[in-house]
Parts: structure tokens; C-alpha cells; sequence
């Protein structure tokens, strides 16, 4: 049997493996190859989810092992959504345990380009090297009876004319696929309402080690994070507006800024690491549901039948499971005609092909415009967007409470069931097992419940410094940071560039206490703050036990943490091992996030934390922020601040943790 497959991306690729295998004879028309063979802008990785590679097993092993090898593990960690202002935890995914009790690989992350070249080399392997054709834009297709054979076939013509016959035709053409606009008419795309902006940054989150990818989720924006491998993050920036829009030669990450600058440090950074040049932007466009995937010797895969939003990872995924059912339903019709392609009832064939995928495809789909719709209505704060004093009381909303908690109730089977609900059909062609290179990495798997029922574990167990860090002088920290919630581009730029600061200052806060005082003092403090309101022994910070910092004769000793002065802090925590801060009794008083701690009070720090010396407001805001041990700087000030803050590794011999006696995270000596 002979089937044109019009479409060389990734379902028609995975389609063309599938059927060669089974020893059909497959053409391959593809209007432009560029990106296989690497031209034009890199599109960035796709995840590949378990259901995915089991599919990919099922077809050809030595495929899916080459794209297992290649990807970076992410659903080996923690994954899920968290709140965008503040970085808190709205609510966590397992994919690890759906896909090891089912026997499935664990899901990864892959270079579009590398799975599209691993795909064609097994495509040129099984069937030669003319199998895909590049330049051959099908236009229009017919069925007909070959007046030589007395057989019915089904005819494409190319944009340059030439016509070729087949027994079958699949149309893997995408979203504007023109085998679905001839198959079941004129049909438009819906805008989902999101413009995307999206780019690979050079940098290491604090907690990489434990957490795969993120989604942090606001009021019409949400952002989504994914680790991709060798030291790089890809990202995605969600902004509900009319579709249509552009921006100015190098205004993107300006514009970004407008949007999210205001959000908590791990969207931040991301979007400060990121070249200019490598930020792309697009409009979100998918395709509701339709209930003809096929009509006579013609069918749809992929896009062309079913194009989602790209929130939930599984738009390339639903492509390759459409491929294998496809082909088993080909090569088992077949096989019951003892190969005589003309006898089998092709038309049959594909629509039990369709009703086999409708379903589980349909549901998929609607969960994948889920995290849009999430953003069109999320609030943290209840007043958000109606009151600003109402806001500030930091009460949180009603549906975000209530929404978590449907969440947390839902989840689990819906990710078992997204996960490996396919498992049956692909059971009878691939091997069960997990392979054991899929195992958690940083950590014992014993700990993954921990991670998911305990926010503060995953922060005290990242391999990370934790530092009190001015990220730039004060006038243009203060500028940046109220107008770029607001939305002043020209704040926005000067944000944008990281390097537009040379007073960047910071310490790294360690076992011994750090003195904060006044510059010029006599006490030499680690941290000098340029204010005559700071004292000249202001306050200390120290990582510890139960808020009590090693001895030192240099400065009182300390005093209990009273529980009115954790409340006043917002950072309260029973934790016996953490970051503190303590007022030294200065009497010229301590902010931490805007509310004054008691003289000579002790409070536990968290990520994010904005701290004040002397007066509310200061020119000069210290953040507590995490940075990844590979970021490790030999001074806080400066260019070496500066490349810190922008993520570059300084060292790529990084030891992951496993492989350290000592289970730490360290730099191995250059």
C-alpha cells in the first residue's frame, strides 16, 4: 500500500517511520525542509511527554532511545503552577510516578530541530533518500479510479503542477492545512486571545535541581519556565491582547518588562538573561474541535485535525499517539487481506482511526485552553483590580483558594489519565519498563512527596547562595520597579539592560554573621549602606539554627524572635534551620517588606523579601535572593555583580549532587 503524506513535520515524520516499518510505501511532500536542516530562526525545544515516548517505543525503538538520550529529563523533579507576583506555590504536579507505574519513560524536553533530524534520518534509513521531497507544496487533491488498474486511488497535485497517486492520503499539514480546508471546507483559526513571547536564556534557577518547569499565572499574563538542558531555560510570556500587534526594533524585552517586571525574581531574571535578539513573538491560534478527521482515501493528523494552545505540552504529543493508531490500523487492515492493498476497505479504516482518537483528543484539547482561561480570570489578592487598599491586606482570593483546591482534588487522576491513558493501545508493541537513567538525579526518590506537600523543603534543598543583594543604585532600582508595573517604557528599557547599573551591591549571607552599617563606619560592616539614618552596627544576617547566629564579641547578644516581630515581618516559619535577619537595636529601625521589625529582633528571611536599614522608605532596597552554586561569584560588586545577576555560568563542571559523597552540590576546581 502506498500513502502520501503531505507534511514533514513532527506527526507526519512520526507517521512516515511508522508505516515504512511495516513495509508501505510512503512519499513525503514538505513545502520547506529549512527547519530540519537547522535555517531560520530556531523555534525552540518541544516536550515530549511519557504517553508520547511510550507511543515513540511502540514505533521504533532505536528512535525513541536516540530521542531519550537527547532530551533533558524534566517530569524527573517537581513541576507546576505557582503564583506570579509572589512565586508561592499554587499547586504541584507529579509526573514522575503516572509514568514509572505505568512502565513509561519519564518525560523530557527536546530541540525541535534534533527530534525533526533524529525523525528524517529514520525516514531516509527505511526508505531511501528521496522519501521526504522538499519544495512539494500540496495544493489539492481528488480521488479517482486508475484506468490501467481498475483500483481506486486518491491523486495530489503539487503548486508546480506535477500530480502523484496513492492508495491513501494523510494530511499532516498543520494548522492552516490545506487537506483540511478542502477535506471539510473554509474554516477559521480562533485567536485565543494571548500574543507570546518566548525565548532560551544562559541561566540556572536556585532550584533547578529540583524543579523541571513552572507556570506562574496572573490576571491576563501568565509565564511559563521549563529547564531544556546544558545550562539552558526556555520561557514563555502569555499577554492577553488584540491579535495584530508588533514592537519596535528592539523593544521586546522593554515591552516584557512593562508586562512582568513587577513579578517575582525567577520570571525576572529569566527575561534579563535573555539577548534581545533571541526574544520571538507570535499570536496563539488554535482550531475547535472538528468530527471528521477523515473522507474516503483522506485523513488528518496533528494540527491539521486538532490545533491546541501550547499550555498543557501536549500538541506534539496528541500528533505522534494519532501516528501510531494510524498505522496499526493500516498495517493490521493489511495484514488481514494478506497485503492486498486493493482489498481493503480504506474508507473503513480511517474513520475507526478518527473514532479511536476523537475522545481522548477532544478532552486534551479542552484542557490545553485550561491555563488561558485560568489566566483571564486568576486574582491573588482579593481587590485585585478594584481596590488597592483592599489588595494590601493581602487577603487571598476566593477563586484562587477554591481553585486550588478543585486542583488539588483533580489533578492526580487527570495527569495519570494525560499521562497514560494510551497505554493499552501501545502495550502490545513496546517493552514496559522505566529505564533507570529516568530515576530522580538531585535527589532520592524518597523525597518526592516531601517536595510536594512542603514549599520551605524545596527551598532549604536547592543547591543555591542565598544573598542580600541591591540590584542597582537606588534611583534607577526605585524608577524601574514602580514604573514598570505601570508601564513606563522608558523605565522598562533601562530595566531591560543589566548591565545599565554599576552600583550593584550584595553580600552572600553564610554561617558567620555579616555586619549591615553605615558607610564609613568604623566597624567596617560587610554591607555598607549609603544612608547617615543606618547605624553604624545596624543589624546582622547569618544562616542558622532557630535564629541564633554563632557567638561573636563584636556585637550583643541576641535577642529571642518574638512572634510580634515575625508577624510584623509577613516571614514567620518554625523551620530550625534558615536565613535570618536581626536588629542590632539601633533604634533607627528595620523593614522587612514594608512593615518594621521591634529593636533587636530576630526574624527568619525567605526569597524575595525586600529589606530596609534606616528608614521606609530608603533609597537603597536590599532582596534576599537564591542563586545556583554554579553562579558563585568571588565579589558582590561591580562587572562580577553584574554577570552574576544576569545567570552566566562561571564554571560548567558543576557535580551534580548524587555523584558527591557528600550529597552537596559544589564546583569542581577548573
Amino acid at each position: 500500500m502506498k500513502v502520501i503524506i503531505a507534511g514533514a513535520g513532527i506527526g507526519g515524520l512520526v507517521l512516515a517511520v511508522a508505516l515504512l516499518k511495516q513495509g508501505f510505501q510512503v512519499q513525503v511532500f514538505e513545502r520547506d525542509l529549512t527547519a530540519i536542516r537547522g535555517e531560520g530562526k530556531y523555534r525552540g525545544p518541544i516536550q515530549v511527554q511519557s504517553n508520547a515516548l511510550a507511543a515513540l517505543e511502540a514505533i521504533d525503538p532505536e528512535v525513541a532511545a536516540e530521542v531519550l538520550r537527547e532530551g533533558c529529563i524534566t517530569g524527573d523533579r517537581i513541576n507546576g503552577l505557582c503564583d506570579g507576583l509572589t512565586g508561592e506555590w499554587y499547586v504541584k504536579f507529579d509526573t514522575f510516578h503516572p509514568a514509572v507505574s505505568k512502565g513509561l519513560p519519564v518525560t523530557r524536553v527536546i530541540s525541535r530541530l534534533t527530534l525533526q533530524q533524529i525523525l528524517a534520518k529514520a525516514v531516509e534509513r527505511y526508505g531511501g533518500p528521496d522519501t521526504i521531497q522538499n519544495g512539494c507544496n500540496v495544493t489539492q487533491y481528488a480521488e479517482r479510479r486508475n484506468d490501467v488498474t481498475g483500483n481506486n486511488e486518491v491523486t495530489v497535485q503539487l503548486e508546480d503542477g506535477r500530480v502523484f497517486a496513492a492508495d491513501v492520503l494523510v494530511g499532516a499539514d498543520g494548522i492552516w492545512s490545506k487537506i483540511r480546508k478542502q477535506l471539510i471546507g473554509e474554516t477559521q483559526a480562533n485567536y485565543s486571545g494571548y500574543t507570546c513571547y518566548t525565548g532560551i536564556s544562559d541561566f540556572t534557577p536556585a532550584d533547578i535541581d529540583i524543579v523541571g518547569y513552572r507556570v506562574f499565572l496572573g490576571n491576563g499574563q501568565y509565564f511559563v519556565s521549563s529547564d531544556v538542558g546544558n545550562g539552558k531555560m526556555q520561557w514563555y510570556g502569555f499577554h492577553k491582547e488584540p491579535s495584530g500587534g508588533s514592537d519596535a526594533e528592539g523593544s521586546r524585552k522593554a515591552r516584557l518588562l512593562q508586562i512582568f517586571g513587577h513579578w517575582n525574581d525567577n520570571v525576572v531574571d529569566l527575561i534579563k538573561a535573555t539577548p534581545e535578539e533571541d526574544v520571538l513573538r507570535r499570536d496563539i491560534f488554535d482550531r475547535p474541535p472538528i468530527f471528521t478527521w477523515s473522507k474516503g482515501r483522506v485523513a488528518l493528523l496533528g494540527d491539521s485535525a486538532h490545533a491546541m494552545q501550547p499550555n498543557l505540552g501536549q500538541g506534539g504529543c496528541m500528533a505522534i499517539e494519532d501516528a501510531y493508531e494510524l498505522a496499526i490500523d493500516l498495517s493490521r487492515a493489511v495484514s488481514e487481506r494478506a497485503g492486498n492493498a486493493a482489498a481493503v476497505d480504506v474508507e473503513g479504516v480511517l474513520r475507526s482511526y478518527q473514532d479511536s482518537r476523537l475522545l481522548r483528543v477532544s478532552a486534551i484539547h479542552g484542557m490545553a485552553g485550561m491555563a488561558a482561561f485560568m489566566a483571564s480570570t486568576y486574582k491573588c489578592y482579593l481587590g485585585e483590580g478594584w481596590s488597592k487598599w483592599v489588595e494590601g491586606l493581602r487577603i487571598p482570593h476566593p477563586g484562587r483558594v477554591v481553585g486550588r483546591l478543585v486542583m488539588l482534588l483533580t489533578m492526580p487522576s487527570v495527569l495519570e489519565w494525560v499521562l497514560g491513558g494510551n497505554t493499552d493501545h501501545v502495550a502490545p508493541h513496546r517493552t514496559s519498563y522505566c529505564s533507570l537513567g529516568d530515576k530522580p538525579k538531585a535527589f532520592p526518590e524518597s523525597r518526592f512527596p516531601e517536595f510536594m506537600n512542603n514549599d520551605a523543603s524545596i527551598i532549604r534543598s536547592s543547591h543555591a547562595d542565598w544573598l542580600l543583594v541591591a540590584e542597582r543604585d537606588a534611583a534607577t532600582a526605585a524608577a524601574a520597579n514602580v514604573n514598570a508595573a505601570t508601564g513606563s517604557s522608558a523605565a522598562a528599557a533601562a530595566a531591560a539592560d543589566v548591565n545599565s547599573s554599576s552600583q550593584c551591591k550584595g553580600i552572600y549571607m553564610e554561617d558567620a554573621p555579616a555586619l549591615v552599617g553605615r558607610c564609613g563606619a568604623t566597624t567596617r560592616p560587610a554591607l555598607a549602606v549609603d544612608d547617615v539614618h543606618v547605624a553604624e552596627s545596624h543589624a546582622q544576617v547569618w544562616r542558622g539554627a532557630a535564629g541564633v547566629p554563632p557567638s561573636t564579641s563584636s556585637v550583643p547578644a541576641p535577642a529571642s524572635a518574638s512572634s510580634s516581630a515575625a508577624a510584623a515581618s509577613g516571614t514567620t516559619s518554625t523551620d530550625t534551620d534558615g536565613y535570618w535577619l536581626r536588629d542590632l537595636g539601633s533604634g533607627r529601625g528595620t523593614w522587612v517588606n514594608g512593615k518594621r521589625l521591634a529593636d533587636g529582633a530576630t526574624v527568619q528571611l525567605w526569597p524575595g523579601d525586600a529589606v530596609e536599614f534606616g528608614r521606609h522608605p530608603s533609597h537603597e532596597v536590599f532582596k534576599v535572593k537564591m542563586q545556583h552554586v554554579t553562579l558563585r561569584s568571588t565579589e558582590l560588586s561591580g562587572h562580577a555583580y553584574t554577570t552574576l545577576m544576569v545567570g552566566k555560568i562561571r564554571n560548567n563542571d558543576y557535580v551534580m549532587p548524587e555523584s558527591r559523597p557528600d550529597g552537596a552540590g559544589s564546583l569542581v576546581a577548573a
